[in-house]
């Protein structure tokens, strides 16, 4: 019965994380309405969260592993509650973008530390499979019912009721977390690279200010210029530290394997393509169609419920062919699915933009277990936590990427609907590129042989 406690705990806390993510999209109009702020102030918003947790994320599950998993769950989970307080009082974009930055760091310490949680618990191997089937299909729901449940609440109450709403949610899974998650660490395992966190911060934060400050100010300022180069360059160090590091963030000589290499490349175009996708059609829906909060978040149910559906197949299509065709399925609805955005104007109808959401909606479900799989089996056993961290970080960093970059096309438009247009032909032609990558024969066409990938990582 302990064991159940668990899992409903961390179910809880997963839950609480999903729900708050998948909801920001469908309020972004109304924050933007009610706090006065410009496109790019949305792009801070999201891009505050998501860079915290592109660049943390790996240093989070080696902090639990230090310091035990258990204490820095809690301190995730407690700081992730903080957050939310902090948007949900928010009475303007900096008070905001502070609560979110909040959320992102916690989120780094919280989501690592659930499922390793989650395999120290249940060390049955089928039990243990069971447990995880259950804590994903409480993300998939997360995700179904978070737009739907948002749409209500603004329309009701308003956006900061979105993060009202995860509070008691989060304060009973940090009660059952300290009463009856045990704690577990590996101190041995942990991998701790405080430059390799500060370098690969500034360089993501500078990243993301130059690309939004190019679309607020234009292409041809001088500040953002100068901070965008400068984020190249502390990239470059970024890399060359990960090189010489005895205990790296990120195991950047992973990549010379050209499976390795791919299945991130597919990672962070996942992240780059439908991903950012999902804020600019909340837009769409409501600034260019008039959808209500409410009909915005239905209209995203088909693309959750396809999400939730395909997903599972996914791992037994993977298990019976390997990861080639299912990722070969993926990023190609993706590609069609936001090829079809490109056809979308002001009065769109349903008979078009349903087919697409569910393309984009199948393309998510097929891509990821495949890519995460694909990755750890290009890699020795041993190392295969950091490769699924590492595919994690490139799909956050694909997407923080996104919001930035995209957001900047789009606000160089004359239009939002010329901009949207753009971004989905980009969106689709990366898509297009990482399955012309899988089928140049770059991926593994099958899970290798220990030996084999010893020998590709050395």
């Amino acid at each position: 019965m302990r064991k159940l406690w668990v899992l409903a705990a961390l179910c809880a806390a997963q839950f609480m994380a999903i729900v708050n993510i998948s909801v920001v999209n469908v309020a972004l109009p109304a924050i933007q309405k009610d706090l006065d702020t410009s496109l790019a102030g949305l792009q801070w918003v999201l891009n505050a969260f998501t860079i915290c947790i592109s660049a943390l994320t790996l240093a989070g599950g080696s902090l639990g592993d230090r310091f035990g998993r258990k204490r820095v769950f809690v301190t995730g989970l407690a700081a992730f509650i903080v957050g939310t307080v902090v948007c949900a009082v928010s009475v303007n974009l900096g008070m905001l973008i502070t609560g979110r930055l909040i959320q992102g760091i916690a989120a780094a310490l919280l989501l690592p530390g659930s499922l390793s949680i989650l395999a120290q618990t249940f060390t049955d191997p089928a039990e243990r499979v069971r447990r995880i089937g259950i804590w994903a299909a409480v993300s998939a729901v997360g995700l179904v019912i978070g737009p739907v449940v948002g749409g209500v609440l603004i329309q009701a109450f308003g956006w900061p009721s979105l993060f009202w709403l995860c509070v008691p949610l989060g304060v009973t899974a940090l009660i059952a977390t300290l009463v009856f998650v045990p704690e577990s660490a590996n101190p041995e395992h942990a991998a701790i690279d405080p430059l390799g966190q500060i370098l690969a911060m500034l360089s993501l934060g500078s990243l993301s200010f130059g690309l939004i400050r190019l679309g607020d100010k234009g292409w041809d300022d001088t500040v953002a210029l100068i901070v965008t180069g400068t984020a190249l360059v502390l990239f470059v160090v970024f890399i060359v530290v990960e090189l010489r590091t005895r205990t790296p963030m990120l195991p950047v000589r992973l990549f010379a394997d050209r499976s390795f290499a791919a299945m991130n490349f597919a990672s962070a175009s996942l992240g780059f393509g439908p991903y950012t996708m999902y804020a600019f059609l909340a837009l769409y829906l409501q600034q260019e169609r008039d959808f209500s909060a409410l009909s915005a978040g239905l209209a995203f149910v088909p693309m959750s419920i396809a999400t939730a559906i395909v997903a599972p197949l996914a791992g037994r299509w993977v298990g019976a062919s390997g990861p080639v065709p299912a990722m070969l399925a993926g990023y190609g609805s993706s590609a069609v699915g936001l090829a079809g955005v490109a056809l979308f104007d002001a009065h769109t109808s349903w008979f078009l933009m349903g087919p697409v959401f569910v393309l984009i909606g199948v393309g998510m479900g097929l891509s990821m277990t495949p890519t995460t799989n694909g990755a750890v089996d290009a890699v020795p056993r041993e190392r295969s936590g950091i490769a699924s961290a590492t595919i994690n970080t490139t799909r956050q960093t694909g997407l923080a990427i996104g919001i930035a970059l995209l957001g900047a096309m789009v606000s160089a438009q004359d239009n939002f609907l010329t901009g949207l247009r753009l971004v989905a032909a980009v969106t689709a032609l990366v898509s297009l590129i990482a399955v012309v990558y899988i089928l140049a024969g770059r991926v593994a066409t099958r899970p290798r042989t220990p030996a084999e990938a010893t020998a590709s990582a050395s």
